[in-house]
């Protein structure tokens, strides 16, 4: 082989090596564009400081590839009161929340219930592996019992699923049946990253040489 393709070509891998990678889908019920979610139903994610009860949800979801997670978004919108609420993600303990495997709290919607389509976008998550066939929990609850968050977790325009809710801040957990989904995705590798400049630049040293070296090799 030609010692300067040799050359181009090594680092044109080192290239590619060095680049960060990009995210990928492990779930997901949100749609595109404008309609990444049903924007006027959801399930009420409340404190009882203004509706006089708490709830909070939780949906049941398994992942369609082994993975990371990186990224989750959740579709929330807010109505009323405190502006704030806390999401976990759980392991699956007889038919319901059990293990917690992350949590983010104090959390607010960009969003008001009605609209569409901001996302809560939790990125920079490590350290939680997802395997298939297994159950998981997404849950979005207020950040105590006696809150007065009133907020909704819009519906999903497509998916249907198993879904509990807790009136106790997440201490029991009521069946509520195979229903609408409340709209999310969980996604590996967290979001789509730019690369950095000094992977574009051995990136781009390495292509512009195999292309110059492919070139003299056809000339000659």
């Amino acid at each position: 082989m030609n010692r300067k393709l040799g050359w181009s070509l090594c680092l044109l891998a080192l290239a590619l090596c060095s680049m960060p990678a990009m995210a990928g889908t492990l779930y997901s019920n949100l749609g595109t564009g404008t309609d990444v979610y049903y924007c006027c139903q959801g399930w009420t994610i409340s404190g009882t400081g203004t509706l006089g009860f708490s709830q909070s949800v939780a949906e049941e979801f398994q992942v369609g590839s082994n993975g990371s997670v990186g990224q989750i978004d959740v579709g929330v919108g807010y109505v009323e009161g405190n502006n704030a609420f806390d999401i976990g993600l759980y392991a699956d303990s007889s038919g319901q929340p059990g293990t917690l495997l992350g949590a983010w709290n104090n959390l607010s919607s960009p969003q008001s219930f009605g609209g569409c389509c901001g996302l809560i976008t939790i990125t920079g998550i490590s350290g939680i592996n997802l395997s298939t066939g297994t159950n998981y929990w997404l849950v979005v609850g207020p950040i105590n019992s006696s809150d007065t968050l009133w907020g909704a977790w819009n519906f999903s325009n497509s998916a249907t699923g198993q879904l509990d809710y807790s009136t106790d801040g997440g201490k029991s957990w009521n069946n509520g049946g195979v229903t609408n989904q409340g709209a999310f995705d969980v996604l590996s590798g967290g979001p789509g990253t730019t690369p950095e400049p000094t992977s574009l630049l051995l990136f781009g040293s390495g292509l512009v040489g195999a292309v110059a070296a492919f070139r003299r090799k056809i000339k000659l």
